[in-house]
């Protein structure tokens, strides 16, 4: 592969903020990683401790889940693109990206995705604009591809 083609190709993940793109030409394959700032993180974990069984009141069955409001229908979700670690700020010792209030739009990073060492920059998808109405997830909190991780309207 000639050197001007990946330099043309490593322009293009540039100038379009594309993390990861991968080449196919015949035989060859070639695929180019952004690299990612890195972020410190810092897990602690620790066990709970036991609780005595405390008496139970006798409460009114719980009803279901209360009705969205008309409002509430039209917010729109930001999910996670792939399954890994979400984290709401970009180090330990940092403001969140966004809290609720915050204006988002398509350019806007809203929190991180950890997935296999790799901190993956996640932000609203095209069409989605206006302010963080909920935030769905709790920092360091596991996710699955698809998980709602902010609600906007």
């Amino acid at each position: 592969m000639d050197i001007k083609v990946l330099k043309e190709i490593t322009k293009l993940m540039k100038d379009n903020d594309l993390v990861e793109v991968e080449v196919e030409s015949g035989e060859l394959k070639v695929k180019l990683r952004k690299a990612q700032a890195q972020v410190a993180t810092v897990v602690q974990t620790v066990a709970a401790a036991p609780m005595a069984a405390a008496p139970v009141a006798a409460a009114p069955a719980p009803s279901a889940a209360p009705a969205k409001s008309a409002e509430e229908a039209n917010w729109k979700p930001i999910t996670s693109p792939i399954p890994g670690t979400v984290y709401l700020k970009p180090n330990p010792d940092a403001a969140n990206f966004v809290a609720e209030g915050t204006a988002v739009d398509a350019g806007k990073v809203v929190c991180l995705v950890e997935a296999m060492k790799v901190f993956n920059e996640i932000k609203p998808e095209q069409g989605i604009s206006g302010q963080i109405k909920r935030i769905c997830v709790k920092d360091g909190q596991p996710v699955e591809y698809g998980t709602v991780l902010f609600l906007v309207g």
